[in-house]
């Protein structure tokens, strides 16, 4: 055969996988491209509303390491959150806009590890588009990205993670240097959010089931993963006793005072001339409930006033910690208040959480209202408040060389950001247009959003593992690949350890639907794949029985 022939016919066999590739990389350029659009526009018209009601501990510990008063501060919060917004202040000045322009490109960042997790199981590249698209886009992300809090940098380091822990697993990475990335990661987030410890476990447990590796391999990276979490996990708590810094106490009390106040028993048990006093408070707000909760975060908070009511005068707060943690360990004990706990509230708040069933998990609160918090705690030191007002940030601030000035200018770019922002972004008590006559709500309305479409696919591809994995033991069906089994468990058991562990100590508050989003995202792509592989199959195997017929 002629070899400048057989060249040309390498060459031109191989151009179209190329011409593909490149097509997929201006795909990922717009995806990436609409999403910091989406962000910027949400940013542009609230410039000034970085501040909700947990924002001020963190900024407050921050603003205290870079005054050298580190010692003196006595905020109860982990200090995880507060060490990246100095380190943030150290490399771009300690400016709010900077934390908040960080998030919202750290909460990008997590749709691509999802979607990357999504690709390492297997998927075609459209699907992984989807995921990244459902969890960069999804209007509750994008509110929370702009406030200052421990929900974008946890979402990231836990997808991270995943992500690291999914290499190893699906792509064959070196386990021992990857075991130890991941450990590092997972301490890094459970000092910013002690909840995190349940997606920890979650990672970690996966990667020792679904490691191709013998039983000592992997407990040894396993082992590795959870040294290197614990070391960092430990470190704050060891700088400070190396310099002599008094504990500040924790919140473990707010923590427990839900459960105490939801399910604990007040007839009997542990502390009965406190539980009097609290008695007849809480019989009235338990009498209060309805199948779908209470009516508002205010009320759904009463289990603080039962708190307030079991202290007798003179108890300090170590009395009042040690009142509310015994009656906390009586409660999860106790089968009865268990199962109480268990079916009355957790899993009803599982389900108003994951389908935005009342009006507590679905109503995310107005931007506008942040201007309390706003006025309220003032940073001066920070920049806050900024003075922005509304469109202010592109006209100030956006100068462009020719020419792009001329392609794009100020008064073009604001039309484009306003344009974007009213297709779901922009507050309104009614559903809006998104595109194709589509509606949708704005996650400010009194309507269900998006995250009921996510969370029933990630059931449905929960019914699918449980159904058609031994199915396919059985012969009964054809099943995809194990990396898409893998990868869609732990994208649910990610979403479910999200939702579990604040529904079940605290209850299925709006804000907390933003960790469990991505992962939502991540299984509901990973079910479209699933569903197109099998339709695939059955077209292949129609084709081939066709062929077979003719033959």
């Amino acid at each position: 055969m002629n070899p400048a022939l057989s060249q040309r016919t390498g060459l031109w066999s191989a151009l179209p996988r190329w011409a593909v590739s490149i097509a997929w990389f201006w795909v990922w350029v717009c995806a990436i491209g609409l999403a910091l659009m989406v962000h910027l526009a949400f940013l542009m018209n609230w410039p000034d509303h970085f501040i909700h009601e947990d924002s001020a501990a963190y900024i407050i510990q921050a603003e205290s390491i870079l005054r050298g008063q580190y010692l003196e501060d006595m905020m109860k919060r982990p200090y995880g959150v507060a060490a990246f917004l100095v380190l943030l202040s150290k490399l771009f000045g300690p400016h709010i806009l900077v934390f908040v322009i960080a998030q919202h490109l750290m909460s990008i960042g997590t749709a691509l590890f999802v979607a990357g997790i999504v690709r390492f199981a297997g998927a075609p590249r459209f699907f992984a588009l989807l995921a990244f698209c459902l969890a960069t886009l999804h209007g509750r992300i994008v509110h929370y990205d702009n406030t200052i809090g421990a929900e974008t940098i946890s979402n990231f380091l836990v997808s991270l993670a995943a992500f690291i822990a999914a290499g190893v697993a699906l792509r064959k990475w070196p386990a021992l240097p990857a075991a130890a990335a991941v450990g590092l990661t997972l301490g890094a987030v459970m000092t910013c959010r002690s909840a995190a410890i349940g997606q920890a476990g979650v990672i970690l447990l996966w990667l020792v089931v679904v490691l191709d590796a013998g039983l000592l391999r992997r407990l040894g990276v396993l082992a590795l993963a959870g040294f290197f979490a614990s070391a960092v996990y430990l470190t704050p708590a060891a700088i400070n006793l190396a310099i002599g810094k008094r504990p500040a106490g924790n919140e473990i009390v707010a923590a427990m005072a839900f459960v105490v106040g939801y399910s604990g028993d007040f007839e009997h048990g542990v502390h009965l001339d406190r539980k009097a006093q609290a008695r007849g408070y809480v019989e009235q707000m338990r009498a209060a409930d309805t199948p779908q909760g209470w009516p508002d975060t205010g009320v759904y908070q009463w289990p603080f006033g039962a708190i307030h009511r079991l202290a007798k005068p003179g108890d300090s707060e170590v009395d009042i910690e040690r009142v509310v943690r015994d009656i906390f360990i009586e409660t999860l004990t106790t089968p009865s208040t268990l199962y109480r706990h268990l079916t009355k509230h957790f899993l009803r708040e599982m389900y108003f959480l994951l389908f935005d069933a009342n009006s507590v998990a679905r109503r995310t609160p107005n931007p506008q209202g942040y201007e309390y918090f706003m006025d309220r705690d003032r940073f001066p030191f920070f920049g806050s408040p900024t003075g922005l007002k509304s469109g202010q940030l592109v006209h100030d601030y956006y100068k462009p060389w020719w020419p792009l000035s001329r392609l794009l200018s100020a008064d073009r770019l604001q039309l484009t950001l306003n344009r974007l922002f009213a297709r779901g972004y922009a507050p309104n008590s009614e559903l809006v247009a998104l595109c194709c006559g589509l509606q949708v709500s704005t996650e400010y309305d009194d309507f269900p959003g998006p995250i009921w479409w996510l969370s029933a696919a990630t059931l449905g591809l929960a019914l699918v593992l449980l159904i058609g994995v031994p199915a396919s033991h059985a012969g009964l069906v054809r099943w995809p690949t194990g990396r898409l089994v893998a990868g869609g468990t732990l994208m649910i058991l990610l979403a479910m350890a999200s939702a579990a562990f604040p529904t079940f100590l605290v209850y299925g508050l709006n804000r907390y639907a933003y960790y469990v989003i991505p992962f939502l995202a991540g299984s509901s792509a990973i079910l479209g794949s699933v569903l197109f592989d099998w339709l695939r199959a059955g077209a292949r195997a129609k084709a081939g029985r066709a062929g077979g017929g003719e033959a």
